[in-house]
């Protein structure tokens, strides 16, 4: 933590992903009484930052009106920084009836098709501060150094190459989703989905008179469209291998 461009205080994790800690940086003529001081401001501070980055993450941890298997969901979204794989949780979202789906919803948590996550979470200042806490916690478990992170997908990108050097769980953290060569952002991801999925149930109507739309085979299969690389901002052969790579 700077002030006036020097170093005053070093954020350490906590056992609480959402609560670090700080210690104060300071030589032996800062009394303890001031010292104490400045701690218990770095402490506050810190702890208003993470509230004003992370907010659906800490009123859903404080939430009190969500209970049973909506209780786990949210306890695993925030020991994973707002981003859970559906496929790890999915018997527990299977068992999920619409009042507990409307619980989580209420703190602006999305069931998507691949992932369950906080859309306001995926901003650039958000993602920042997850991947902050995530390498104070968990950076050296994934053989990451702390000290030289890697470099997070750039702000306004929809998808990056993936370096296989780096860890899934920062691009995770980060709000993106490995699919084979490439992370992609998670809402993109859903997006995209959400084009294939209708082209998938066209068929041609008994008249002949249904347009087919572009992409649409007929046949239960869909045909990669500009629309869809667009998305991505990448190359068809790219595309190609996300797309087996999501089965």
């Amino acid at each position: 933590i700077l002030w006036r461009d020097e170093e005053i205080g070093r954020i350490e994790a906590g056992e609480d992903p959402l609560r670090p800690q700080v210690s104060v940086v300071a030589d032996e003529h800062l009394s303890g009484p001031d010292k104490q001081q400045v701690q218990d401001r770095l402490s506050a501070w810190l702890k208003e930052h993470i509230a004003e980055r992370l907010k659906p993450l800490v009123e859903i941890a404080a939430a009190e009106d969500i209970s049973g298997l909506a209780r786990g969901i949210a306890f695993r979204l925030t020991e994973r920084y707002g981003i859970l794989r559906r496929e790890e949780a999915a018997t527990e979202i299977k068992s999920l009836d619409q009042a507990a789906r409307a619980q989580l919803r209420k703190y602006g948590v999305r069931f998507g098709a691949f992932n369950i996550y906080f859309p306001l979470l995926l901003k650039p200042a958000s993602a920042d501060a997850a991947l902050t806490l995530f390498l104070l916690r968990d950076g050296a478990s994934h053989g990451l150094d702390v000290a030289q992170p890697p470099e997070a997908p750039k702000a306004g990108l929809t998808s990056v190459v993936v370096d296989k050097a780096v860890p899934e769980a920062f691009y995770r953290t980060a709000g993106f989703h490995v699919c084979g060569p490439r992370a992609v952002r998670v809402d993109i991801l859903e997006r995209l989905a959400d084009r294939i999925r209708p082209l998938i149930a066209w068929r041609p109507s008994a008249d002949g008179a249904a347009p087919r739309p572009p992409g649409a085979t007929g046949k239960g299969g869909f045909t990669v469209t500009p629309d869809m690389m667009s998305i991505l901002g990448c190359a068809a052969e790219d595309l190609g291998l996300v797309l087996k790579a999501l089965g």
